[in-house]
């Protein structure tokens, strides 16, 4: 049986899905081992080497069976985070670890390697480890210690490949704001949102990591604009504001003085506040004169400010957030950038308030990659408005399932007093659904 493996848990006596690539050094053929079904966060060059033996057994198997542990040791140097493995021509994996995905159950949707309800649980870890990691980070800076690289890219290495597995995992996370640690939260949402974008625009895996971390720290330099100012709860007084601009200027010097990271990283700090009709900063940059990988991170940090609630305004609602973003698509944002922005965050994000045709009050459970007007919902009351003791717990996409019901209207959860957290938890634990795995 075939099963998704984290190539940590490569072993001795397993068997790697594997095809062999053909390359050219100095003008002489060489053969590389390319994991089939795999990811790989490091540089794609560094494949593993075959001998003309090893070449031909490969290609006559569709694999090679992993039998030392220098093997073992050389595939994960390559970078390679997911890997496939066949348990009826290997070892299998010992009882206590598990796949990363199901065998058992139906394939995950295009575009994903594993299921939704199987990389949540990953995914809020790596979003928990990393924030506090930049929590660190930006105090480190603040007291002028420099960037921990090393453990930044750690960090980076680890959102990536939650997301490379189920973007919509890590991004369904964004919803989560928390006031007392406001910037680490922001970077966290925004990476997350331009990575899924990234990955949406199919931009090598390799190159991932490199976003990553350059959207973690895009807003690093806010540590070093003055206390008053940053926290200010009223609006800026031109000095203030010219200040307040500054922080691009800063995070792009804290870049560079950190060393080892590339212009497109330093490009996303400086340029993210950039505009596509010149109306941004700090230098006016117009349409292709800026970087795409900042264009991107622009939409993100917007969409991120607007819905997260401050002490001198309220949080915007997800869905007027995504159509303030969408009504400055062309003049503000890039139209590419915003086009991968609502693929990457569906129509109705996670955490969503939506009635449904039948009158039926919801909270987007999951969402749908297929088709993202169609997700999973937790309903919370009945079309008579009679609350239910139990979610139900409805895949719209699923016309069995979804038995005529649709979006009709999404709902501000603020103006109606509804805790969308609370019901989301509650949809969790105690929600019905006739099979909640789907095989």
């Amino acid at each position: 049986m075939k099963k998704l493996i984290a190539a940590r848990d490569l072993r001795p006596g397993m068997f790697l899905e594997a095809d062999v690539v053909k390359d050219y050094k100095n003008g002489e053929e060489q053969s590389f081992l390319e994991a089939r079904e795999a990811v790989s966060t490091g540089d794609k060059s560094k494949r593993a080497r075959l001998t003309g033996r090893m070449n031909s057994r490969v290609e006559r198997d569709g694999g090679i069976l992993i039998t030392s542990a220098s093997q073992v040791e050389s595939l994960q140097q390559t970078g390679l985070s997911m890997i496939t493995i066949n348990s009826e021509k290997g070892d299998d994996l010992p009882g206590s670890v598990k796949p990363l995905t199901d065998p058992s159950r139906t394939p995950p949707p295009e575009g994903r390697l594993v299921h939704f309800d199987e990389e949540i649980e990953r995914a809020k870890e790596a979003r928990d480890e990393t924030t506090e990691t930049l929590r660190e980070t930006l105090q480190n800076v603040a007291l002028g210690k420099g960037v921990d690289v090393e453990k930044i890219h750690g960090a980076s290495t680890v959102i990536t490949e939650s997301i490379l597995r189920n973007m919509d995992a890590m991004v369904s996370l964004t919803r989560i704001k928390q006031h007392d640690a406001y910037t680490a939260v922001h970077c966290m949402n925004v990476c997350t949102l331009v990575v899924a974008m990234a990955q949406a625009d199919n931009v090598s895996p390799s190159i991932l990591p490199m976003i990553t971390t350059a959207a973690l720290l895009h807003d690093v330099g806010k540590t070093r604009v003055p206390l008053e100012i940053l926290n200010k709860p009223g609006r800026f007084e031109p000095h203030e504001l010219e200040e307040m601009r500054k922080h691009v200027i800063y995070s792009a010097e804290v870049l560079e003085e950190a060393g080892g990271f590339p212009e497109e990283a330093i490009a996303i700090a400086m340029q993210h506040h950039e505009m596509m009709d010149g109306s941004g900063y700090p230098h006016k940059l117009r349409g292709e004169q800026i970087h795409p990988f900042a264009r991107m991170t622009a939409v993100a940090d917007v969409y991120d400010a607007l819905t997260a609630k401050r002490i001198y305004k309220p949080a915007m609602p997800m869905y007027q957030s995504l159509l303030r973003i969408h009504k400055n698509k062309g003049t503000e944002f890039d139209d590419h950038a915003v086009n991968l922005f609502v693929k990457a965050l569906g129509a109705y994000p996670v955490g969503s308030y939506v009635e449904l045709n039948t009158r039926e009050k919801a909270v987007v459970f999951e969402p749908n990659p297929v088709d993202s007007r169609k997700p999973t919902v937790g309903i919370l009351n009945t079309s008579s408005q009679k609350d239910r003791a139990v979610p139900l717990v409805v895949d719209l996409g699923l016309r069995s399932e979804a038995e005529g019901r649709e979006i009709a209207k999404v709902l501000d959860p603020h103006r109606l007093n509804v805790d969308v957290e609370k019901a989301l938890q509650r949809i969790e634990r105690k929600g019905e659904r006739r099979d909640r795995r789907r095989r």
